[in-house]
């Protein structure tokens, strides 16, 4: 059931076995699936249904030093969160990535991937994903792949699986589902503002959320789980830290450091008489519904090898002039965002009947998508930002129109970032060309990359993945939760957000963040029923 905060009156208080903070990505799918277990939710929004405009005011941030584009673009207030602007790149980090590297001073995580495995085909359901291979197994029956997986290599080949548009925004899949449900309370526009913790046990008691000049609400629960995204979920718990008087993070320095991205950088411009071979060997993919984008990640042994961390490089394309393409993309977004089909949109793309109709014959006898005509080409680099404690978020002096924090944000690329990228750079060069594909392609690498210092910051720049500032480890003076999201400092309190990982690899982190919330599910009803036999006995 949803309901307005903005619209209830008189004041409302709540009481549920879990309480989530965020109806985004993890916050629908946590909620989805403690529903399907029986357990009774109420979920905080700070948004409304929609987010129509590009930013949205409390979104806002203090700029430290370098500015971080993510605070402001990267994230959605609203039913479905950053889910409605969310390009859809699925993909699970590799087990070296959980594990120890030494090269990088950097601990493992405090789990494994063979932990998260066994919610991967629970996941491709949820999104009506196909089941193959997200690596090179993939590559081993399309001709135009297979030569790259015969030679010893620096390089992996991995494929990243997208859903549809439509199945993108979590608002989309789930609406229906929360407005017929009367135990999945959803609150709109409820932004949470002060949390009341009982001095005696340690528990989060209350979490309070207004609307500015108008209804306030209440909510109590069993357990609560943060779900806000990786900025905020850091703001609210320095939040809940600040009215507490500094006391309840005392003892983890932590909080609020190691902030981290993914930081990517055009490296090349490619040049290429045969766009159509260039386009069969790196296009997206079809297998069914589903799309897969190929990705060269520099494999585990090469990282070691180079001391750097990890990074994988994509060729794309962009449109010359105004094409089919463009509209088409446009179109697809607008369904992502509202569900429907956009009349006009529609339209727009059918003006372009030549590349619709080479576009057809591609996705029918290639099962890939036709790159438009008139195109240059591009590769890109994306590298995994090292955490480190001066990347960080702490509580500013200003306030939002809720009269809470707003965060400040000190964070900067890093030669090591920059060194990450140039030695991708190298190593790439060279695999290009003793795989013999110079005949798709001529890499043409470009200066910044010899000059560092300054064209650096020019060139490389975040790409809307943050984590690190709430990070997981084995205990509360190096880590803010346990393996299992469980705050060590408040004992029924979770945090489901990508801040709690320790690094970041170089995959996109949604899918690692989604393998995580299914887990919880599965942990908050076994903690529910834990409590439930104490209560009895």
């Amino acid at each position: 059931m949803i309901k307005d905060l903005d619209a209830q009156r008189p004041d409302t208080r709540v009481k549920s076995g879990v309480l989530i903070i965020g109806a985004g990505i993890a916050g629908l799918i946590l909620g989805y699936k403690l529903r399907q277990m029986g357990m009774r939710v109420v979920t905080l929004e700070s948004g409304g249904r929609a987010q129509a405009e590009e930013t949205h005011p409390l979104n806002a941030v203090v700029t430290v030093r370098s500015e971080y584009k993510g605070a402001s673009h990267g994230r959605a207030r609203c039913l479905g969160g950053t889910s409605t602007r969310w390009g859809g790149a699925l993909l699970p980090f590799l087990p070296e990535d959980l594990e120890p590297r030494p090269h990088l001073k950097l601990p493992g995580w405090p789990l494994s991937l063979t932990e998260l495995e066994p919610y991967i085909p629970e996941l491709e359901l949820l999104f009506a994903l196909d089941k193959g291979s997200y690596d090179e197994a993939f590559a081993d029956s399309r001709r135009e792949l297979a030569q790259l997986t015969t030679k010893p290599k620096d390089f992996l080949l991995r494929f990243a699986k997208w859903p549809t548009f439509k199945k993108r925004n979590l608002a989309n899949l789930f609406k229906q589902r929360i407005e017929a449900d009367p135990d999945w309370l959803v609150f709109l526009n409820a932004a949470a503002s002060e949390f009341v913790v009982d001095v005696e046990t340690g528990r989060l008691r209350t979490v309070h959320a207004r609307v500015p000049g108008g209804s306030a609400l209440t909510a109590e629960a069993d357990n609560v789980v943060i779900c806000a995204g990786a900025i905020e979920s850091t703001r609210l718990l320095l939040l809940m830290d600040r009215q507490h008087g500094g006391r309840i993070f005392e003892d983890c320095p932590a909080l609020g450091c190691y902030f981290h991205d993914h930081v990517s950088a055009k490296a090349a411009d490619i040049t290429t008489a045969t766009p159509r071979q260039l386009n069969r060997l790196a296009g997206f993919r079809f297998v069914g519904s589903t799309m897969r984008s190929l990705r060269f990640e520099i494999a585990p042994t090469a990282q070691q090898e180079l001391g750097i961390g990890s990074a994988f490089g994509h060729i794309s394309f962009q449109s010359i002039g105004h094409t089919g393409f463009d509209e088409l993309r446009t179109f697809m977004r607008t369904l992502q965002q509202s569900g429907r089909v956009n009349a006009r949109a529609g339209l727009s793309a059918l003006r372009d009947g030549p590349y619709l109709a080479k576009t057809a014959y591609w996705r029918f006898f290639h099962n890939q998508l036709r790159w438009p005509d008139a195109a240059r080409y591009e590769f890109h680099i994306v590298a995994e930002q090292l955490p480190r404690v001066s990347n960080k978020i702490y509580l500013s002096d200003q306030i939002d129109q809720n009269g809470v924090a707003i965060p400040a944000i000190d964070w900067r690329v890093d030669t090591s970032d920059y060194s990450t990228i140039r030695a991708f750079a190298t190593a790439f060069d060279s695999y290009w060309r003793d795989h013999g594909l110079k005949h798709a392609g001529q890499f043409d690498w470009l200066p910044w990359l010899q000059d560092g210092g300054d064209a650096v910051t020019a060139n490389v720049e975040d790409v809307y993945h943050p984590g690190g500032t709430t990070r997981m480890g084995p205990d509360a003076r190096s880590a803010v939760v346990d393996s299992r999201l469980r705050v060590f400092a408040v004992p029924n309190l979770w945090v489901a957000s990508t801040s709690t990982f320790p690094s970041g690899a170089s995959a996109n982190p949604t899918m690692m963040l989604a393998l995580l919330v299914l887990r919880l599910a599965d942990e908050l009803a076994r903690t529910a029923n834990s409590e439930a036999s104490m209560s009895l006995s």
